[in-house]
């Protein structure tokens, strides 16, 4: 176990892995919670006349 620790804090190699690894996982959480909130705000399709942009 120390030796695949001192592989990823210590050697360029192993940081290159731990980084590219946050980029994967964070992709994948982006992706699942994307999914959710797709199912949770359905698209109500084109604007009907006279509605407006703004939250007001």
């Amino acid at each position: 176990m120390g030796d695949v620790f001192s592989f990823l804090f210590n050697t360029r190699e192993g940081l290159a892995v731990l980084f590219f690894g946050g980029i994967v996982v964070v992709a994948i959480i982006a992706f699942v919670l994307e999914k959710r909130t797709s199912k949770l705000y359905v698209d109500r399709g084109p604007k009907q006349d006279g509605e407006e942009d703004s939250f007001f």
